[in-house]
């Protein structure tokens, strides 16, 4: 049972293989099997096409030099009468000057003769030319046509020939006297010369296709380079060897490269997104959690211990789908609506006074009378609950807290009595992980999470040392 899974999945290994193959996936192979299929089909195209051009181009030269010949033979083997009404011709014996003769190399196959029209040889340029004649066509087979050409192939003993014959009517008037003439060829020189153009051209073109096909697969390898340097640096960037693509490419992969590092960088900010928002959910769930954990039970005032523990939980719950919404989210909606921020302010405080109870802290509050400002609730809990509870922490017993607004702007002013910050690490406190001082309890997260949604809202945030001492931090927000 075993084997048989095993060749059953081995089968179905090839037979993807097979399917993928002819599916042609690789944009390599697509160009190669498109590229041998063009280059092959032209240059069969090519050769077809020249052979067949070469070889009616050989026999229609050597058509036209036997046409010449039989016109020399009839111009020079005179017609000589004894009887112009009787049956029987004589022509005068002469010998031709193109016969056949072992010293005449151009002209030397060929062979001409005279017939009537029974067929009977009147005259003949050489005592063995019967051994190569055509096939007699006399004239009691069909009447052959005055002066039309009629060429023949034959062969004899394996040998081919060609030959051409006119019928001439010495009287025209009645039609009788025919004689016809004929002049015979070899045609295996010619043969031999058309199958050696033939070997020569389809060794040139083969020589020529395999050129071409080295050639194009050069080039191929060439021109998809940048796409396995591409490959190359994605692969490197998932083995964390590099960040983004790096190198230069065509510009036909440009737009490509370019919306690769993108997708690279947004899942990158993605996944930062994530992390801050588990980093940020954890730190703002540490106020409540402090509330609840400080919240004393009177046994005299029990409505008021639950009261606060619920309170606590619905703002746990409140912050849990906040910080949901900002890891999906980095961005304001555009239907924000105005928020009051006197309620929230004062409900800020009064948290801060529970969790900071022991300090006994001074809170010196000045804010405008329904001031309004176009921020998400949580987000302004989160700017103005983290810079409160920094300043309780770090305060003696005094913080002082102005809100105001002017024609194009809202301002927030934020100072305590605590020690400040040394100044060479003023500019770092928003920066995630970065405390002011390391032996006191914190993550360093609550000022770099009030620098990002003051960012969000094209906010400017500036912190400084107070001349009073203490911290100072200034918040605006065009309105």
């Amino acid at each position: 049972m075993a084997e048989v899974i095993v060749l059953t999945l081995a089968e179905n290994e090839q037979m993807i293989k097979f399917k993928h193959f002819f599916m042609m996936t690789s944009i390599n192979r697509r160009i190669i099997v498109g590229a041998i299929s063009i280059v092959t089909s032209f240059m069969l195209l090519t050769g077809f096409t020249l052979s067949n051009t070469f070889y009616h181009s050989a026999y229609s030269a050597l058509e036209d030099s036997l046409t010449g010949q039989i016109y020399l033979l009839m111009a020079d083997r005179e017609f000589i009468p004894t009887n112009l009404y009787s049956s029987t011709q004589i022509l005068a014996n002469k010998p031709l000057p193109y016969s056949k003769d072992g010293s005449n190399t151009t002209y030397s196959q060929l062979a001409g003769y005279i017939t009537q029209s029974d067929g009977t040889i009147l005259w003949q340029s050489g005592t063995n030319i019967q051994q190569i004649l055509p096939p007699v066509m006399p004239l009691s087979e069909g009447k052959i046509e005055h002066g039309k050409k009629i060429f023949q192939k034959y062969e004899i003993n394996g040998i081919p020939y060609i030959s051409l014959s006119i019928a001439i009517y010495w009287n025209s008037d009645t039609d009788e006297f025919p004689l016809i003439y004929h002049i015979s060829d070899d045609l295996s020189l010619l043969n031999n010369k058309i199958s050696d153009y033939q070997y020569s051209l389809w060794s040139n073109l083969i020589i020529m296709s395999l050129i071409l096909f080295i050639a194009l697969f050069l080039i191929l390898r060439w021109g998809l380079k940048p796409l396995r340097d591409v490959e190359q640096e994605i692969k490197s960037v998932e083995q964390g060897k590099q960040a983004l693509l790096k190198n230069t490419y065509p510009d036909e992969l440009v737009p490509l490269t370019h919306n690769i590092n993108q997708l690279i960088q947004y899942e990158r900010q993605q996944q930062q997104r994530y992390h801050h928002a588990l980093a940020d959910l954890a730190h703002s769930l540490k106020t409540p959690l402090s509330i609840i954990r400080g919240n004393v039970y009177d046994n005299n005032n029990p409505d008021n211990y639950l009261n606060t523990v619920n309170d606590a939980i619905e703002r746990m719950n409140t912050i849990v789908e906040y910080q949901l919404q900002r890891a999906v989210s980095n961005t304001p909606s555009p239907h924000i609506q105005y928020l009051q921020l006197t309620p929230v302010v004062k409900m800020l405080i009064e948290s801060m006074k529970k969790i900071y109870r022991d300090k006994n802290i001074n809170f010196d509050v000045s804010i405008e009378p329904d001031i309004q400002l176009k921020i998400d609730e949580g987000d302004f809990m989160e700017i103005l609950g983290n810079l409160l509870d920094n300043a309780c922490k770090w305060c003696k017993d005094e913080i002082n807290l102005t809100i105001k607004t002017s024609e194009v702007s809202l301002y927030i002013h934020l100072t305590d009595n605590g020690p400040g910050i040394v100044a060479d690490k003023i500019n770092d406190i928003t920066r995630r992980g970065v405390r002011a001082d390391e032996l006191t309890p914190g993550h360093g997260v609550g000022l770099a999470i009030v620098q990002d949604i003051v960012d969000v809202y094209d906010g400017k945030i500036k912190f400084l040392n107070s001349k009073t001492g203490g911290l100072e931090i200034n918040i605006n927000f065009n309105l």
